[in-house]
């Protein structure tokens, strides 16, 4: 059994049923400068996945269909743990209604689902169904937000999003030197590590010639130049690298997907609202409302809700402040130490300025998971990467063959 929900919070599961894993899928153009068509016909699911799991999409409450909790009673709703609990809640209702209470379970989750999806490993424990839980899937995961959140004086964030930069400027055609998104985040991945990362831990100590060096390498791997990384403690945020690497050009970058661009008005000088990758986002929705009118003939499908958003702030927990440890990963490993057929399985879109690869990767190497208990895979495109035709054939392969790897079935 996979159960899949997409994130937000308060986003319905409509982006990957029709994006990844839905019977019928939404065809994306493939081209990120084409204009938005009128009609992007559709594609058959994966066939072979169904061949050895059923898939259940989840609709957080107030998204689909449902009716968006108000005051006092969204309370429940919009903490991590609530939230938790009513999906897990929901997956042993499904369970004991279709006699699927002895079923391997994978959960799958996407972008803020991916906090939900470690949210529900207490929660299905409580309920007995901890034993059952196979493996996590986790497409552009937010499990180290507190180590990636690019707060000024966290070098840790400027080193681990280097590679995702890279990628950017090497698709764009604005790094220094011959390049492909493979080579490139290899290269910028290693310099971060190596020199990128002491430099800035060293700050204002750093030699002024190696303070030159840094810079000069910044812009062949980035395209920004390097007066422009001395300018500013050689460090660039990733809202700032989306409106400064196009600038002569008069062009943004998406934030969810790099490889789309927009014009950039003139006032925007640090940072800009909306993404103009959000086109993908809108085929997706509309092709779920399509699906529900005219192939499964659902009356009023016009009510279904793709995104319904909570008044008010979410509570992450542990004190909601952003100094606080928010402890994702450690809860994935504590139950991986008592559960032996549990495994993870990373999903990341390498243009994506969100949750980037560099992010993945390092939740990795802080990890104490074993290597045998997690898959970490990269795939072109943004942050939903499977809009791309390549990187959505290429991951339903991968999640098949994650699933018949598990030696617990």
């Amino acid at each position: 059994m996979v159960f899949a929900f997409n994130g937000g919070p308060g986003a319905s599961a409509a982006y990957l049923q029709m994006g990844l894993l839905g019977p019928e899928l939404a065809h994306v153009p493939q081209d990120p400068a084409a204009p938005k068509p009128a009609s992007t016909g559709t594609i058959a699911g994966p066939a072979k996945l169904y061949d050895i799991a059923d898939v259940v999409f989840i609709d957080p409450p107030g998204t689909g269909f449902s009716e968006r909790p108000i005051g006092p009673d969204a309370a429940p709703y919009s903490t991590v743990a609530g939230d938790a609990e009513a999906t897990a809640d929901l997956v042993q209702q499904w369970l004991e209604r279709h006699r699927r209470l002895d079923s391997p379970l994978y959960i799958l989750g996407e972008s803020y689902g991916t906090i939900r999806a470690v949210g529900m490993l207490d929660a299905l424990d409580k309920r007995g169904l901890g034993a059952n839980l196979h493996g996590m899937v986790l497409l552009g995961q937010a499990l180290n937000m507190i180590e990636t959140s690019q707060r000024p004086d966290n070098v840790v964030t400027y080193a681990v999003s280097l590679p995702t930069l890279a990628a950017i400027a090497c698709y764009h055609g604005m790094a220094k030197k011959p390049c492909t998104a493979e080579t490139i985040t290899a290269e910028a991945a290693r310099f971060a590590r190596t020199e990128y990362l002491p430099a800035l831990f060293r700050g204002r100590a750093l030699p002024d010639a190696d303070r030159q060096h840094i810079a000069a390498r910044l812009e062949e791997l980035t395209g920004i130049s390097a007066a422009f990384y001395l300018e500013n403690d050689l460090r660039i945020s990733k809202e700032r690298f989306r409106v400064e690497l196009l600038r002569a050009k008069g062009k943004v970058l998406g934030r969810y997907d790099a490889r789309y661009v927009a014009d950039r008005p003139a006032e925007v000088t640090t940072m800009m609202r909306g993404d103009p990758s959000s086109s993908i986002s809108d085929i997706f929705g509309t092709a779920m409302t399509e699906y529900l009118a005219d192939t499964l003939e659902v009356p009023d499908a016009a009510r279904y809700k793709t995104i319904a958003r909570f008044e008010g702030g979410w509570s992450y927990g542990s004190a909601d402040s952003p100094f606080s440890d928010w402890p994702f990963m450690a809860t994935v490993e504590r139950h991986a130490e008592s559960n032996p057929c549990l495994r993870v399985f990373v999903g990341t879109g390498i243009y994506d300025t969100t949750t980037t690869i560099g992010a993945a990767d390092y939740l990795f190497a802080q990890s104490s998971l074993p290597r045998e208990r997690y898959r970490n895979e990269r795939y072109i495109g943004g942050h939903v990467f499977y809009s791309d035709d390549a990187s959505r054939k290429r991951f339903q392969g991968d999640l098949v063959n994650f699933i018949k790897a598990d030696r617990c079935r």
